[in-house]
């Protein structure tokens, strides 16, 4: 079971969805088993739980499944200890990742079109 920390400003309480996996979509918007709709970025900020919030972290063992363009085959990444983003960007354990979360916009890092995390 994922364990997706949402972290709306330092010394906030996070908001935590427990899923067995994730899907961060072209749209912006965060989806789980069954395609249910977990959160929503807008505006550069995730709203979950009736919260804005700036970054999240996932405990692992986890993997990353990136789709770069639609229609692209997938490609995987890990298993990582920890995954989160800093400003938007993912990293995995120690690494930067170099792509924007799906439904971040600003930036240099490179876009894709989904990001999936997997148990």
């Amino acid at each position: 079971m994922l364990r997706v920390n949402f972290h709306a400003g330092k010394g906030d309480s996070p908001t935590l969805i427990l899923a067995a996996f994730v899907r961060f979509c072209a749209d912006g918007s965060l989806r789980g088993p069954d395609n249910y709709l977990f959160a929503r970025c807008i505006e550069g900020l995730w709203q979950v739980g009736g919260r804005a919030h700036r970054e999240l972290d996932c405990e692992g063992p986890v993997r990353v499944r990136i789709t770069s363009r639609l229609g692209e085959a997938p490609i995987n990444h890990g298993p990582f200890q920890r995954l989160r983003t800093i400003n938007g960007i993912l990293h995995g354990d120690d690494y930067c990742l170099h792509v924007h979360m799906p439904g971040r916009t600003e930036g240099d890092a490179a876009h894709c079109h989904e990001i999936a995390f997997i148990t």
